[in-house]
């Protein structure tokens, strides 16, 4: 009956309401006689001058009146009733998405008379609670936009922090523009519209889809804070643009924007090699040219319908048709390591530290028990640290052969690392771009429009340095392709009522291909035939080398996501109530092709050739080494599905803007969001994990094995039928309350509270275990004390694991670890709140201050610790708390050994260790649990914004936001920075720190300034005809960003135990080579002894470990340490960020210089002139500081080696011709 009833009242809303997210403006106002009395049945009219659109309607007995669905633009508003004279209110502009009031009192009069004004678009917003900014025609095409992707002007709006990188804000850049977070909302968890209509994509976690052209753009609006119940799905933030529609009189443009070499500045990478700008290094030191180039070009037409003879358009049909052109090649610059010469013959003598100390290799198999395991140092022929010819691998041989030669020397740092610089490595890129809107006008009554746009990109580039062969790895290439539509129809059916339905679709695809890796048959490496007949994709394997570039891409797929979208409303005026109903409709689909490692992948460590198996040291050990002896310590062949998901989206809504009186306005919302899970197409998905099942294989095992001796219980549930991974969340009520309160004509007060339920971040993907499965390479029987024989010429001798689907039921991944998600997970909400002043100032200014809060419950989060021993059977491993690590590492034997359906070590080797079989269900690994709903996020702020309309020549935008972010065991999607929800699974210490995105001060300025020279302007006026082509016609307009940095991410594997690791000197110099210091670099290790094999802490007097300075902290002027290694089995405390150390600020300006030549009385040409990065400021390499506590480098940026992660100071040159 519920169900039943539910379905009735969507059904019934449907019927009448609907569309979520409108980007057309609407006015609202009261009509009143000279003492202020309300007149009824005056009659308005709204002509739009453009397209000489009309709509009319009457006051009701109130005086007031509403005119909805007004395309943004200039009207002309006609007011007529009896005993008045007539009215006429001309070129007054509406924005997109504005609620505008309009107040108008009419004279005492004749009808024949008529009272003309020219309009002042209102400052203030005297009818909305919502807080946001709106970016105008003349900021969008004006202002300097670097790659001209009018999205990132969203950036200049109070409240919003851009989490990407700075060199990625190109319109085919999807994935990277998508990273906002607006007042501390989840990172991707915002709304793009395009005309009002869905433009977000589910692949990358909620991408930004189609980008349309700048000049196809009328105007844009940011909605930081909405307390209207026609918006949803988001953390709080909607960015909805609006594209041009055609007019009566023909209008467009032909462009070309051009950069190359000769107008940039060098790179900051290049700089500190001395290389001048567009120039690399060969290998034999010469140099040879890196050609940047950028031609961004197209051109729009738009207007009225006319085919001679047959069809006049106008006052009717109009179009607007935009083509764009994009071809850029970018240099790259990087520093990598790869193998010396003598490393790949297996001459590691010169493998040593900065300081000189020789970092030695160790031989796995000379461990035995006659001398107690312990591993002897590599010697032939009495050389130590050289291993002999016998002994290294032939397909060792072949991939060492592979990488490129080294042509630099690093001038700090460990002398074998970062020796291969000054990579051209070009990245092309090819884009192209249209989009199409015809707009039909039938009367008064009805009137329709439809927009198609459509994009494609292909990117090349290369990021190991590898530029032919099968070993590349990079982008190769990556396409992304967009279709969007949109057909819209608003119909009058009263001077009150006003129906509109919007129905649209979206496709986004994306490509990433491995050309000259795919058909690679593997057995030339030298692995048997027989393994790579197996493998579900021919193509060149994956391999991953600590401490030096990876070769092979691995990996390529196809992902397309559909989204459907239904969209009714009704928009009802009754007395000083304007009432809208709505209902948000949609259906999306999303494809996934992964062949992710599908061709075989395997990884190399120190593990092999370090001194003590199971404890990383910095003076043992390399991946190099243990490739040579083959001796891999991971990997695996990815089986995948290639699921089709589908999800299904109704949100119904209902608004009310209740005028109180001339300076109370209160808004009144309520939305409920029925957000189903997505199911898969054939139902290959998972349904979370049952605990207390007895798991079919414990009949199969010795269980005198056991470390308790019980049933093994726990196994992978499946979907029914139809079924999605979790339960459906029906309570997803949202209220939304505003106010407006108008102080005095210059002074309004405005304030509101909204609950919003975010659309989970790469919903509706699901784990598809058994439907997909990984053959895990196993690299030792022994827990690592020594390689299983072969491995790397047989790394798979059981074979290829084939997916059983959910036919083998709780037996699925036996052997292995896995993820599955939470089935009681709720969609997560956000609470928004803020109370502001708004001002009106003279010159045309208007000022608002804020305070703006927000507060995130039941965020998505993930708990790994679903399948870890006890924190008190850890305890008794942890050296710091007395304990042992013998305890976790011993051998006992294996209970799963040659057992049926088991996989991985637990299937192949006779001993396991405690620890392993210590686990709640010891026959799998490592589980975790996804989609909890433990994460928080609170966010306070301060914000300013100070905007000057468009006057006297100059309109000026000025934000300013102070702010703290802090988030509780979230994991921000789409992020450089890879937070935990939990520091410490075993101990389950959730991770509360600093947001990522926490950026304490944000300030932004851009404007627009017609310079005052010349025909037309303030000064020279009467200047002459070569006198005006020289000074006049010109433009400056410019725009400048500053950030905060953001708190740096302490590394996993070090404890904090001196708390001013923060305080030092920020700049030293080390052989003359800049470094940027963000902590002390004071590491300690705990020491050990080891004797007849046996390895032992240290301690002092006291019973207390000791811990000892590295060397590189010691030469450092290091007395104590600020930070030491963490040793295994201890518990982690030290939150992954906090407010001490920051990332270097970033600022950055931009300015654009234009001249405009009038050629005719219609064509124009302009010459634009733009800088980006005016001041040639560099935004560090997202890495940031060096987090690898042996590497002398930690806590630094070494300006040497980093890269930046903006562009340097490039100059653009625009050429415009307009008629």
């Amino acid at each position: 009956m519920k169900k039943l009833l539910l379905l009735s009242i969507a059904l019934l809303l449907c019927s009448v309401s609907g569309l979520a997210q409108e980007f057309r403006a609407n006015v609202t106002g009261r009509v009143a006689d000279p003492a202020g009395a309300a007149v009824a049945n005056a009659t308005i009219t709204v002509r739009n001058t453009s397209t000489n659109e009309t709509a009319t309607v009457t006051t009701n007995a109130e005086g007031s009146y509403k005119v909805p669905f007004l395309k943004p633009g200039l009207y002309t508003f006609t007011v007529e009733a009896n005993g008045f004279k007539k009215y006429q209110r001309d070129n007054q502009e509406l924005q997109v998405g504005q609620n505008a009031t309009i107040d108008i009192t009419l004279e005492v009069g004749a009808a024949s008379e008529t009272v003309t004004i020219t309009a002042d678009a209102p400052l203030l917003e005297e009818a909305k609670a919502d807080r946001g900014n709106v970016i105008e025609n003349r900021r969008i095409v004006e202002l300097p936009l670097n790659a001209r992707n009018p999205f990132m002007l969203a950036t200049l709006t109070p409240g919003i922090t851009f989490n990407g990188p700075a060199i990625y804000q190109r319109p085919f850049d999807n994935g990277a523009i998508a990273d906002w977070s607006i007042n501390g909302g989840l990172n991707r968890s915002n709304e793009f519209l395009l005309d009002g209509a869905p433009n977000n994509s589910i692949q990358g976690g909620n991408n930004l889809a189609y980008v349309p052209p700048v000049d196809a753009v009328g105007e844009f609006k940011i909605i930081t804070n909405s307390y209207d119940a026609q918006y949803g799905r988001s953390a709080g933030g909607v960015v909805n643009v609006q594209i041009k529609s055609g007019g009566n009189q023909f209008h467009g443009s032909l462009y070309e924007f051009y950069r190359r070499n000769w107008l940039d500045s060098n790179y900051l990478f290049s700089n500190f090699r001395n290389l001048p700008a567009g120039r690399f290094r060969k290998a034999d030191g010469t140099l040879e040219k890196a050609e940047h180039f950028l031609d961004q070009y197209g051109g729009v037409i738009s207007g009225p319908v006319w085919i001679p003879k047959i069809y006049n358009g106008r006052d009717k049909t109009f179009f607007l048709f935009n083509y764009e052109g994009y071809r850029e090649g970018t240099p790259n610059p990087q520093v990598i390591t790869v193998p010396t010469d003598a490393f790949r013959t297996g001459d590691f003598t010169q493998y040593k530290t900065a300081a000189g100390q020789q970092i030695r290799i160790f031989d796995p198999l000379s461990a035995n028990a006659a001398n107690n395991n312990t591993r002897q140092q590599f010697s032939c022929n009495g050389v130590l640290n050289v291993i002999c010819p016998n002994r290294i691998n032939p397909i060792a041989q072949k991939l060492m052969a592979l990488y490129p030669k080294a042509n630099t020397t690093p001038v700090t740092g460990d002398p074998w690392r970062n020796n291969f610089a000054d990579i051209p490595n070009i990245a092309n890129d090819k884009f192209k771009n249209w989009i199409f809107k015809i707009d039909q006008n039938f009367g008064e009554k009805d009137k329709i429009f439809f927009r198609y746009g459509y994009n494609n990109r292909a990117e090349i580039r290369w990021t190991n340095g590898i530029t032919e062969g099968p070993a590349q790895d990079g982008q190769l290439p990556l396409n992304r392709v967009n279709y969007t539509g949109v057909a819209d129809w608003v119909r009058t059916i009263s001077s009150t009522t006003v129906f509109n339905l919007r129905v649209s679709s979206n496709r986004y695809i994306e490509e990433s291909r491995f050309q000259d890796g795919l058909g690679y048959d593997a057995s030339q490496l030298g692995f048997p035939s027989g393994l790579i007949s197996q493998l579900p994709v021919k193509m060149f394997p994956r391999f991953e080398f600590s401490d030096f570039i990876n070769l092979g891409r691995g990996t390529f797929g196809r992902e397309v996501t559909n989204v459907y979208s239904v969209q009714p409303n009704l928009s009802v005026a009754k007395g000083t109530h304007s009432l809208r109903f709505g209902a948000d409709i949609r259906y999306q689909q999303y494809a996934r092709q992964n062949a992710a490692n599908a061709g075989l992948r395997l990884t190399f460590d120190r593990t092999f050739t370090q001194e003590i198996f199971n404890r990383a040291d910095v003076l043992s050990g390399s991946s190099i080494a243990s490739a040579l002896i083959g001796a891999p310590i991971g990997g695996n062949i990815d089986n995948n599905v290639f699921p089709i998901y589908m999800a299904k989206y109704y949100a119904p809504w209902f608004q009310d803007d209740w005028k109180i009186s001339r300076k109370l306005t209160l808004n009144f919302g309520v939305r409920w969001d029925f957000n189903n899970p997505g199911v898969e197409r054939y139902n290959r998905i998972n349904f979370g994990f049952d605990t207390t099942t007895v798991n079919p294989a414990n009949a199969r095992i010795d269980r005198t094995k056991l470390i308790n001796g019980n049933q093994i219980l726990g196994g992978l549930g499946f979907a029914k039928d139809g079924q999605a991974a979790v339960n459906r969340d029906n309570n997803n009520f949202q209220p939304r309350i505003g106010f407006a309160y108008k102080l005095t004509d210059k002074t309004v007060v405005r304030g509101g509270y909204g609950r919003y339920y975010v659309n989970p971040v790469g919903a509706p993907g699901y784990p598809n275990n058994g439907f997909s499965v990984q053959t895990p390479f196993v690299a030792s029987n022994d827990s690592n004390r020594t390689p299983i024989a072969n491995s790397l010429a047989n790394p798979f001798p059981q074979g290829v694991l084939r997916p059983g689907g959910s036919s083998v039921g709780a037996e699925t991944f036996l052997g292995l670890g896995f993820s599955y998600s939470n089935t009681t997970f709720i969609v997560p909400k956000v609470d928004n709140y803020s109370l502001g002043i708004q001002r009106q100032l003279p010159w045309n200014i208007a000022a608002e201050v804020s305070y703006v809060g927000s507060h995130t419950y039941d965020a998505q989060s993930a708990y790994g610790g679903i399948n870890e021993p006890s924190l008190a059977f850890r305890d008794r491993c942890d050296v710091t708390k007395g304990g042992n690590r013998a305890v976790c590492d011993e051998l006992l034997p294996n209970p799963f050994q040659g057992v049926a359906g088991f996989s991985g070590a637990r299937f192949t080797s006779a001993t396991l260790s405690r620890f392993e079989l210590s686990r709640p269900f010891p026959q799998f690994g490592g589980i975790t649990a996804l989609e909890l709903n433990e994460g928080k996020v609170w966010y306070n702020s301060f914000q300013t914004m100070v905007n000057k309309r468009f006057s006297r020549g100059l309109s000026v935008s000025g934000t300013y936001t102070f702010s703290k972010t802090i988030e509780e065991a979230i994991q921000q999607p789409g992020t450089q920075d890879s937070t935990a929800s939990y520091i410490d699974d075993i101990a389950k210490i959730k991770n509360h720190s600093l947001a990522f995105s926490d950026r304490p001060h944000r300030f932004t300025t851009s404007g627009v300034w017609e310079l005052p020279f010349g025909k037309g302007r303030k000064f020279l006026s009467g200047a002459n005809k070569w006198a005006d082509i020289l000074v006049g016609g010109w433009q400056a307009s410019g725009l400048y960003i500053f950030n905060s940095g953001r708190p740096w991410q302490l590394p996993a594997n070090v404890d904090v135990v001196d708390p001013n690791y923060n305080q030092v000197d920020r700049k030293r110099f080390v052989n003359g080579v800049q470094f940027f210091q963000g902590v002390r670099p004071c590491v300690a290790q705990y020491a050990t002894t080891t004797t007849g094999g046996v390895t032992t802490y240290n301690r002092d007097a006291q019973g207390r470990l000791v811990p000892v300075l590295l060397a590189y902290s010691v030469a450092a002027g290091c007395t104590a340490p600020s930070f030491i290694i963490r040793e295994p089995f201890t518990t982690r405390t030290t939150a992954v960020r906090d407010y001490k150390v920051r990332r270097p600020s970033y600022e950055q300006l931009d300015l654009n210089f234009s001249k405009t030549f009038r050629l005719t009385e219609k064509f124009k040409f302009q010459f634009r002139a733009e800088a980006y990065n005016l001041f040639n400021t560099p935004q560090y390499d997202e890495r940031a500081y060096n987090t690898t506590p042996t590497d002398p480098e930690f806590g630094s940026i070494n300006k040497n080696n980093v890269r930046q992660s903006n562009f340097p100071r490039f100059w653009q040159l625009g050429f415009k011709l307009l008629f």
